[in-house]
């Protein structure tokens, strides 16, 4: 009996309709009679057919690379004030090192990934991890304070290979349907990297010797990590495009060929292997990919919801907690540290596999919808595709970021009669929601344009790590001028401004990535 595909309009990116592959090749479904996206080869080389405890394995160190190093890079965040005595600035002038992270992690990612896509992304995780480990042991013997803002530059470029990369190394293992759990395991290392790192040492950090200290510890983490993925980490890239109907029976690469990156530059194709190759227009991919509003819209919103759910109750902290409630600098490492991750955690356990579930309902009520359209009770000649679209109605779990904002803002500017318990349940709220909208944006991005991953998590990474560089210098400036509540409401709304363009993608995103000025991205369609 021929298949039959719900009669929508067809998308051009990887959740295309069954009729469109190739005949020769059975449909692939899962164990709900969906057909599986992307339809994996035969090959035992094809990641998506990999073990699940290998595949888990190699989540756990993407994650881990990119937990630390961002850990590493704001460990700094409560001891600026001893910082600055010690190299004779000013507060405000020791935070620079943490922007000059913060550049240098946003946009050097950007030229590396298209290296990345034709050379493999295990040398780049491995490197730059140990650029990472190595710079950060030497920053915690810095005397000098160009040398240090040297040593967080070089920190910057090897941490922000593996939060570029994360993405990308989920949709090589897993499948659409699973990709909401599995990704969120990877933004939750994203999310909370920065509310972990004031709480690892704590008082360790009220001086600069403390803070050398520390910074040694983490490197001595991360040469730890580097020799594990250096072993166990082999290269996720997968080309299959071309794919022969007798690839099963070609040769099997070892895992040592993985680990030593034999098979990463090219795929067999009726027993030859192709080349990719690097172009001065590879590198612009990266900016290409910022014209499709499914890409655009959900970055803007993430940037906000994690400026103003995260970044802003760190950046602020120290003048909140120490000035007003008057904490020490390891109770205010703690205090923002611990509701944040408590949000986070218990966002993301109502996060990814629920957006999971969401994709599953949207296609299963579709199925059965067009079954008794059909009056047909074979339900076995019936294949309707998951839409990315049902992943977006989790957003209004995300609405908790800015109730979150406007709790904390009410309890500072009445510090007298709510107290800091009541400021932690505003940032813990706040959390909940921004991990619900960082599992959402990922997901939802790379699952309509799966082959470029890398160039997604590069956008958004970009995106966030500017737009949040720029809170440290108005947000306590204008919750001086016009009172922190009435601040941190302006903050929460511009969350929800940018929060709103969204339902149109959850409403018309299928038509509009179907549309004549939103053409399918040409390059790399091989992943």
């Amino acid at each position: 009996m021929p298949l039959k595909s719900d009669a929508e309009a067809s998308t051009p990116t990887e959740t295309e309709t069954v009729e469109e592959r190739p005949s020769e090749r059975p449909v692939k479904l899962d164990k709900h009679g969906l057909p599986l996206v992307p339809q994996p080869s035969d090959s035992k080389d094809d990641p998506l057919n990999w073990p699940p405890l290998v595949k888990h394995g190699i989540l756990l160190q993407a994650s881990l690379l990119t937990l630390m190093g961002t850990i590493g890079a704001a460990t700094i965040n409560p001891a600026f004030v001893p910082l600055a005595a010690a190299f004779r600035i000013t507060p405000v002038q020791a935070s620079y090192e943490l922007t000059v992270w913060i550049v240098f992690a946003a946009v050097v990612p950007v030229f590396l990934v298209p290296l990345a896509n034709v050379y493999g992304r295990l040398p780049f995780y491995v490197l730059g991890n140990l650029l990472a480990a190595a710079t950060n042991l030497a920053a915690g013997h810095c005397n000098q304070w160009s040398a240090l803002l040297a040593t967080r530059a070089l920190n910057g470029i090897g941490a922000g290979c593996a939060a570029a990369l994360g993405p990308a190394t989920v949709c090589d293992l897993y499948f659409l349907h699973e990709r909401g759990l599995f990704m969120g395991v990877y933004t939750f290392c994203v999310t909370n990297a920065p509310h972990l790192a004031p709480l690892a040492g704590g008082s360790l950090r009220r001086t600069w010797v403390g803070e050398s200290a520390s910074r040694s510890l983490y490197s001595y983490i991360q040469f730890g990590l580097f020799a594990i993925t250096f072993f166990c980490l082999p290269e996720t890239i997968y080309f299959r495009q071309e794919a022969s109907p007798t690839e099963s029976s070609m040769p099997v690469g070892t895992f040592a060929d993985k680990l030593l990156l034999r098979r990463t530059r090219g795929h067999r194709t009726s027993g030859r292997r192709r080349k990719r190759r690097l172009s001065l227009t590879s590198f612009a991919a990266p900016f290409l990919t910022m014209r499709y509003l499914s890409i655009l819209l959900p970055a803007l919103y993430y940037m906000t919801a994690f400026a103003y759910g995260s970044l802003l109750f760190g950046a602020t902290g120290s003048v909140v907690f120490r000035g007003i409630y008057g904490f020490t600098t390891a109770q205010t490492g703690m205090i923002i540290s611990i509701p944040l991750v408590v949000g986070c955690l218990l966002g993301e356990c109502s996060a990814g596999w629920f957006t999971d579930w969401l994709v599953y309902r949207d296609a299963a009520a579709r199925r059965k919808k067009m079954l008794q359209q059909l009056r047909n009770n074979d339900d076995e000649g019936v294949v309707v595709r998951r839409r990315p679209e049902p992943r977006l109605d989790a957003l209004w779990l995300a609405l908790l970021v800015p109730v979150g904002v406007v709790v904390q803002g009410v309890c500072i500017s009445h510090a007298e009669r709510t107290g800091w318990v009541a400021n932690a349940v505003g940032m813990a709220i706040a959390s909940f929601g921004l991990q619900v909208a960082g599992t959402v944006t990922y997901t939802y991005c790379t699952d309509c344009y799966k082959p470029q991953a890398a160039e997604i998590s590069v956008v958004l990474t970009l995106f966030r790590h500017i737009y949040c560089g720029l809170v440290p210098f108005y947000a306590v400036p204008l919750a001086e001028k016009i009172q922190y509540q009435y601040a941190w409401l302006l903050f929460a709304c511009l969350n929800v401004a940018f929060l709103a363009p969204l339902l149109i993608l959850r409403l018309y995103g299928e038509r509009i990535r179907s549309s004549k000025w939103q053409p399918k991205p040409s390059f790399h369609p091989d992943i």
